[in-house]
């Protein structure tokens, strides 16, 4: 053994690291996850992508390394949010009924411009070809903002259902039902006339005409006695008039008719030149809703208890030669019977493409030719459906056109982003759209080959506009049925949809590294190419230094039972030539990914598992970089051991082993262009994992609360050696003495001494100089075992030699909390290279004057290395493993409660962090445990950081929304380093993707082309310049056209530009004038709009009083 004197020889490994001012803490960037999305936008022409959150955030996506957020300024929720692709801007309205604009144009980050106060609202509304925003109010009138000049527009529409019914009274129709509340529901303006305003009324639709502001048709569905509507037979009321109130309304391409959805979960379909009766009431499941069954009415039947119809969208294609367009598909929010699972349906329905109508018989004046009101039905009949099944409830959808803005947004659409709801968070997910199979592209070819094909042309895979159906995959049950392929969001998005439990950073080297980055041929993103993005100048220097910084990758576990890798890398930052960041950071790996919940759909596999199906959750995961294998533990106690596809065989069926707690996977067909897939289930039934360390040459080592310990070759797998507790005796069935007794002030009882951190290593003993693969069980009595591991035979086959031996370590050890190094500081890993090392003869490895360890020999031959174990109340350093104390050193109880620790390298020295939960980082120098400083870490979190070898860290934060759960809101990348370290955000330039706008849809006929005329009689269209002229009204200050202010004319401009500028003098004063007139307007507006809405409530207080019946008591 070592003398006194030997131990004073190791050197002091931390001479760069013993000063105060040698540490720097800072926290670099700030990675947010959002769990509580409200609302989403899409920008079709630029490629942008926004999410609005409850906490008043607004999140802005473009390609690779665009990224940019704005807090509102009186945080609210953010309920409405929509881009305007005329000025370029982004306008939202929050809780507070406070709509804001924040214009894309400004360098750097979006800007605010204007807010402004309306009434409560439901519901905004814009369109690609004007300036204007349609509010649509709960008092049912609709207002106006001008987004060019930043003020509300005089022009105003009233409560057009109001009227409506006011009208009819007064002309002496009587109403059968009671009068429905008077809300706005929604607005629409009509896809290919501008001049034309769908207004959903909670009573009705009103088609209103903008510049006669003139109700032009009012469509009402009220069910006649004995109609079942959308609760069906067993109604309560079914032999009352009853009116369905209105939730939402989508239009048909054409312009031609459109969809009225309702509360009852019935959808109306009408003819816009017809508001006489609609062309088709129905449910997701039956048709002609509205219409009377006698014979149903004598059966005793259940009320149906549906969802409204939340919300609805109706999206043409570029599918057909027609202009009247070819298949189109609705997309439905609502509308579910109570027991069903949550998701969104979807119906592909045909063309509306009737040929010239008959000439007899004649269609009465101003009434829709009864041919077309026939074509028109036909066309609303469903020719395919499909249901995105997802976890949680979807509160709201937006599809992603492919570039046009028009109809809505509904145009073309290649995905469909869902807002779901789970354990009281909103997150969003991302699907291809439409379904697989579902629209064909036109078909360019000459009508003479058409009509040759048509009756027995065969669709190919080249004319589909969604791709065909994948084949299916064997055994996974989700493979069975082709499905639309989730895309991947950018990573603060698609981190808050996973669920973020936990997670680590890892340093890699850069072979390993290389490993990990290579790019998956199955990875399907959601495709935006929006903005640019500059690297900061005054950091150019420090980028230019990150090239030396190691190559980092971030591992998390997450609620949907995934493990997601990212590469965290600050390389990733560096730019390109042209100053632009190219690279999203961090950047996703989902080749790497693992999806157990595909895993457990098997039902042999979940028999296994000691938790019930919906309660499966992971504990904690651990990689073995240089294998490329994963461990991950289950909080039932279950280890999944995934590996690389690589190295599995042939697909077969789930095989459980001769040891029975080893369950085989190899039945599991990976996805195409998967690099890990699962192995097999370790599941020995002891309860929860107490700790577990995976190592990079095959083996695992699992400790449980029991008691019990296993060690595992991988190989096999086979289980090499098991100790498993007593629990009579509360003893062990493999070790029989070499226990440390426990001293009363232990205080652990009588239970089993646990093992409390494991940790693989690859060197000698104090006692044995040969290189060996060993364990170190670090027991929570303070004693640490070590297991010899040694091989023999061919093939070779691997076993624990003998009885461990015992070594002091430190009582209560911590997870992670074992570090075995070498003299110059290196870590005494179990991996290839060192293992290549245990089968070399001994002679050879004796001669030599350094080994794999490094370090100069001992002058016995041994070649020194420290194990330092860390515990709650203290750490000890020991040399060879089980060899003389070089250093020891107690904190007790007055530094707080140990989190975590790790040796951290800088500079070529190494010292020991020992973290707390009172965000303090206490410093010690290795290898004798020398007390150097503490450092305050800044306090973001309650949860232990994640720190690396370097010195780097993440600081996971925990949702306050989602605290119960455990899901994580955000992470903080910090070091402890934090000089000469370059991560601050990019400045963003979104102007740079704005492209023209497409030219407004115009009108199409009912008929064929040839038709002369239109039968639609709306076919006079103003512009959207003529709209913005109507809507600003005539006091609507001029506005400025983009680049106009910008720098002098040339030379030969001069003296025009002379005059222009004195004549902008006066201009200059007459619009300053004219401002301070419409802001005191403005500001009247506003006060007028508070004293509306103090009207609007004490009316409806009064009518609660009046109608308990209707409003309940």
């Amino acid at each position: 053994m070592f003398s006194k004197h030997n131990e004073l020889v190791l050197p002091d490994l931390s001479t760069d690291l013993s000063d105060d001012n040698d540490w720097k803490v800072g926290a670099l960037r700030t990675l947010e996850f959002p769990v509580n999305v409200t609302a989403i936008a899409v920008e079709p022409i630029a490629s942008l992508l926004a999410a609005g959150t409850a906490d008043g955030g607004i999140h802005i996506f473009g390609r690779p390394g665009v990224y940019s957020k704005v807090t509102l300024l009186d945080p609210a929720e953010v309920r409405f949010l929509q881009f305007s692709v005329s000025t370029y801007t982004i306008v939202c309205i929050d809780g507070k009924n406070q709509l804001h604009v924040y214009d894309l144009k400004e360098f750097g980050r979006p800007k605010l411009v204007s807010s402004a106060r309306f009434n409560p609202t439901n519901s905004i509304t814009l369109s690609p070809s004007h300036t204007h925003v349609f509010v649509a109010t709960q008092n049912g009138d609709i207002k106006t903002f001008d987004l060019t000049c930043l003020l509300k527009s005089p022009y105003n529409t009233p409560n057009l259902w109001k009227l409506y019914e006011e009208k009819m009274e007064a002309s002496g129709v009587p109403s059968l039902v009671p009068s429905a509340p008077a809300n706005a529901v929604e607005c629409v303006i009509h896809p290919r006339n501008l001049d034309l305003l769908f207004v959903a009324y909670s009573g009705g639709v009103v088609l209103t005409g903008l510049t006669e502001r003139s109700t032009i048709r009012a469509y009402e569905l009220t069910l006649t006695p004995g109609a079942p509507g959308g609760a069906g037979h067993g109604s309560d009321d079914i032999l009352n008039h009853r009116r369905m109130e209105v939730t939402s309304i989508a239009v048909h391409p054409s312009g031609h008719f459109f969809a009225v959805g309702h509360a009852d979960g019935s959808i109306a379909f009408w003819a816009v030149e017809d508001d006489n009766k609609p062309l088709l009431v129905r449910t997701l499941d039956a048709v002609d809703v509205n219409l009377v069954d006698p014979s149903a009415l004598d059966q005793k039947a259940p009320k149906i208890v549906r969802e409204p119809i939340f919300k609805l969208s109706w999206s043409g294609f570029p599918n057909s030669q027609d202009p009247r367009g070819g298949d189109t598909v609705l997309t439905i929010l609502g509308g579910l019977n109570s027991d069903s699972p949550p998701g969104i349906t979807i119906f592909l329905l045909p063309p509306f493409n009737p040929p010239e109508p008959p000439s007899e018989p004649a269609a009465p004046p101003d009434h829709l030719h009864p041919f077309f009101r026939n074509a028109m039905r036909q066309s609303l009949t469903p020719k395919k459906t499909f249901f995105y099944e997802t976890f949680g409830v979807v509160q709201d959808y937006s599809l992603i056109p492919r570039s046009n803005p028009h109809f809505s947004g509904n145009y073309d659409p290649y995905a469909i982003l869902l807002i779901v709801e789970s354990d009281g968070m909103k997150t969003v997910e991302a699907y291809q759209f439409p379904p697989p199979g579902f629209i064909q592209a036109a078909q360019v070819e000459s009508a003479v080959a058409a009509a040759q094909d048509e009756q027995d042309a065969e669709p190919t895979n080249s004319g589909m506009l969604s791709p065909p159906p994948p084949p299916p995959l064997p055994k996974s049950p989700r493979h069975l049925n082709p499905s639309p392929l989730p895309l991947r969001l950018p990573v603060p998005l698609l981190g808050g949809n996973s669920g973020i439990l936990g997670g680590q950073m890892i340093k890699l080297d850069p072979d390993t590294y290389q490993a990990f980055v290579k790019k998956s041929s199955n990875d399907h993103d959601i495709n935006l190419k929006g903005g640019q993005a500059f690297a900061d100048i005054d950091k150019a220097s420090e980028l230019k230094l990150s090239k030396y910084q190691p190559h980092r990758i971030m591992v998390t576990y997450n609620r949907d039972l995934s493990v997601q890798f990212f590469d965290i890398s600050t390389q990733l930052l560096i730019p390109s030539a042209n100053n632009l960041v190219e690279h999203e950071w961090p950047e996703p790996l989902p080749a790497l990914n693992i999806h157990l919940d595909e895993l457990f759909d098997d039902p042999e596999l979940v028999e296994y598992i000691s938790s019930p199906p919906d309660k499966i959750a992971i504990q904690s995961v651990q990689v073995a970089p240089e294998a490329l294998e994963c461990a991950i533990a289950l909080k039932s106690g279950e280890i999944v051991v995934c590996h690389p596809v690589s190295s599995r065989p042939g697909p077969s069926s789930p095989k459980v082993l001769g040891d029975t707690e080893i369950l085989l996977l190899d039945h599991f067909e990976p996805l195409p262009g998967s690099v890990l897939t699962p192995f097999f289930l370790f599941a020995p039934g002891k309860g929860p994992v107490e700790t577990y360390a995976l190592s990079d040459i095959g083996f695992l080592a699992a400790s449980y609360k029991d008691g019990s310990l296993y060690i595992i070759d991988m190989r096999g797998p086979k289980i090499i050696f098991s100790q498993l507790q007593d629990k009579k005796s509360k003893r062990s069935t493999v070790l029989q003495q070499g226990h440390l007794s426990l001293g009363p002030g232990h205080g652990h009882g009588a239970g089993p001494d646990l093992v409390r951190s494991l940790a693989w290593t690859i060197s000698p003993l104090a006692n044995d100089s040969q290189l060996r693969v060993r364990l170190v069980a670090a027991r929570q009595s303070g004693q640490a075992d070590i297991y010899t591991l040694t091989a023999s035979g061919n093939p070779v086959s691997w076993s624990v030699s003998g009885e461990p031996v015992t070594t002091k370590a430190m009582p209560d050890p911590i997870p992670d909390g074992i570090f075995v190094l070498d003299t110059k500081g290196a870590r005494c890993k179990a991996d290839r290279a060192h293992l290549s090392a245990t089968f070399k003869n001994s002679s050879s490895s004796s001669s030599s004057a350094t080994s794999p360890l490094g370090g100069n020999k001992s002058g016995n031959g041994l070649q020194p290395n420290v194990l330092i174990t860390v515990g709650a109340k203290g750490a000890r350093s020991t040399l060879n493993l089980n060899g003389e104390k070089v250093g020891k050193v107690e904190w007790g109880n007055k530094v707080g409660a140990v989190q975590g620790a790790q040796v951290v390298e800088h500079l070529e020295s190494r010292a020991l962090v020992v973290q707390t939960d009172r965000h303090d980082a206490l410093i010690y120098s290795i290898p004798h445990l020398n007390y150097i400083c503490t450092l305050q870490l800044t306090p973001i979190t309650s949860l232990p950081l994640s720190i690396d070898e370097s010195g780097d860290y993440l600081a996971w934060t925990l949702s306050p929304q989602a605290r119960s759960s455990g899901v994580i809101h955000s992470a903080t990348y910090g070091t402890l380093f934090d000089i000469r370290r370059a991560y601050t955000l990019p400045d963003i330039d979104f102007a740079s993707s704005r492209g023209p706008v497409p030219p407004q849809p115009q009108p199409v006929s009912l008929g064929p082309p040839s038709v002369l005329g239109s039968w639609f009689s709306f076919n006079q269209t103003k512009t959207g310049e003529q709209i913005d002229t109507l809507l600003g009204g005539p006091d609507r200050p001029i506005p400025e056209k983009e680049g106009e202010a910008g720098g002098a004319g040339s030379a030969a401009n001069a003296a025009s530009g002379f005059v222009a500028g004195a004549a902008a003098v006066h201009a200059n004063l007459y619009n300053k004038l004219t401002s301070a007139m419409n802001e005191r307007g403005q500001m009247l507006g506003d006060l007028e709009e508070r004293f509306n809405s103090l009207e609007e409530g004490s009316r409806s207080m009064v009518a609660q009083v009046r109608h308990p019946q209707i409003y309940g008591s």
